[in-house]
Formats: structure tokens, C-alpha cells, sequence
């Protein structure tokens, strides 16, 4: 357990915490960021300096109704061999919908319309989030503090190219989920919006938002197609979406490396 710390928040001291995280934390022990740019403010922090590669962000919206998002670090692209992320007893998974922008939105006054949105992606994907927040109270802790913490992120994998129309037609497709090829999902897809964009147009029509998202080249994944599923143990991940795309991932016991 780490000391108690004062409720006056010290940015990078908070960042510096949360980023050394071995054992899960808890929240008791924490300070609670006040408001969302604060939190917004430990998280970027938290993985600074960032590393090179793909820049990805999950959108999602806070209890107040903001738009939040939080980092997808490490972001894998599925190749060959199948991508590895870490996993450990309590980490959960989530497969979604993400894409990858072609062009910039930068925040305007006014936002944008649906259309303008999706004439700026380049790609639709498949992907795995893995969920794994460094405060034992995960989702449960306070909001702005599960916030601070890249509202669990623990890493994503980003999968194969889908149909662009596949952001207006994913709810109902069949979506099956298999760990060491016994099935523990398989449900008709849904978004908790019932719209896989809705976050997405929150997070664009920001104007608040900092200057450099949803830049060209950016990933955005835009919420779970079938909750947070638990995952028991390590082995070979696989997902199947409208029983024509699949993706596979290796997860990894992060205490062994195996």
C-alpha cells in the first residue's frame, strides 16, 4: 500500500504513481483529480514522454455526459505473427469498432456533422481492448480517478479492415469470442449507445478538445460491442464478427512473460 496522499493534487506526482503501478492500487490511497481537465491533465502525464508509433485513443462519455477519452497504450496492429498483450488475473477484454483518420478534425465551433466524420476515416477496424486499471476498484472508483488512469486501458490491439458501413450496421451481427478455442461469448453485437459513432461525434463536436486530436493517422476505438468480458487466463484470443471477420490475439501473463 502507498502512503496516503494529501487531496491536494499534485499532477505529476499522481502520474508518477499510476504509470510505476505494480500491484493494483487503491483508490483510498489516492487523490481525486476535481474536474476532468485535471484528470485528462494526469493522464497525459502518466505516459509522457509518449512513445513513438500509432497514436490511438478510446472515446468514451464521462457520468456528467463529456466527452472523455483515454490513451491506447501499448497499441498493437495486427500483423504476422498475431500480435501479444499482457494480461493478469482481473484483466478483462472488449471487442469493438475503431478507426483510423485520414484527415484532421481539428475543434471547430459548430463541430461537425455525421457525414463530415466518416469523410474523414480512412479505415474501419476490428479491435481488442484489454482492461486492466491500475486501481483494484477499477470502473468503481471515483469517476475522475478511474479517468486519470486511461479509464482502464491496459492495451489494444487493432485488427482487420472492415466495410465503412459497418459503424451504421454492426449492432445485431453475430459476434463470438473464444479463449484456447472454448467460446465465452456469443451474442448479437451491441454498442451501449446502440450507435458505435455516438461517442466518436462527442469527442469531434468538443471544442475543448486539445488542438492535436483526431488528427490524420489517428485510431479511435468507439466503445465495446459486447461489454467487458472476463478473461480467466492466458492463451489465444480470437473474435469473429458477422461470421466473416476475425482477429486473434495472444495475451500474454505479464508476471512470467508467457
Amino acid at each position: 500500500m502507498i502512503p496516503a496522499m494529501s487531496q491536494v493534487i499534485n499532477i505529476h506526482d499522481l502520474a508518477k504513481v499510476l504509470s510505476a503501478a505494480g500491484d493494483r492500487l487503491s483508490a483510498p490511497d489516492l487523490p481525486v483529480p476535481a474536474t476532468v481537465t485535471e484528470a485528462m491533465a494526469v493522464q497525459k502525464a502518466s505516459y509522457e514522454p509518449a512513445p513513438a508509433g500509432p497514436v490511438g485513443y478510446k472515446v468514451a462519455c464521462s457520468p456528467d455526459g463529456i466527452a472523455v477519452i483515454g490513451r491506447l497504450l501499448p497499441l498493437a496492429i495486427e500483423t504476422d505473427p498475431v500480435p501479444a498483450l499482457p494480461w493478469r488475473k482481473g484483466a478483462r477484454i472488449e471487442v469493438e469498432i475503431a478507426v483510423r483518420f485520414a484527415t484532421a478534425l481539428p475543434p471547430r465551433q459548430g463541430g461537425y456533422s455525421r457525414d463530415e466524420v466518416k469523410a474523414a476515416i480512412g479505415s474501419v477496424h476490428l479491435g481488442i481492448e484489454i482492461l486492466d486499471s491500475r486501481i483494484a476498484e477499477g470502473s468503481k472508483a471515483p469517476y475522475l480517478l478511474f479517468l486519470a488512469d486511461r479509464i482502464g486501458n491496459a492495451g489494444y490491439a487493432l485488427g482487420p479492415e472492415l466495410p465503412n458501413d459497418m459503424l451504421e450496421t454492426v449492432g445485431g451481427n453475430p459476434l463470438e469470442v473464444l479463449l484456447e478455442g472454448s467460446s465465452i461469448h456469443a451474442a448479437d453485437a451491441r454498442h451501449p449507445a446502440d450507435d458505435a459513432m455516438a461517442w466518436l461525434m462527442d469527442w469531434a463536436n468538443d471544442s475543448t478538445r486539445p488542438l492535436d486530436t483526431l488528427s490524420a493517422g489517428e485510431i479511435i476505438t468507439t466503445g465495446s460491442l459486447c461489454g467487458a468480458l472476463d478473461i480467466s487466463g492466458p492463451g489465444l484470443l480470437r473474435t469473429r464478427l458477422a461470421e466473416t471477420w476475425e482477429m486473434s490475439l495472444i495475451l500474454e501473463d505479464r508476471l512470467r512473460g508467457d
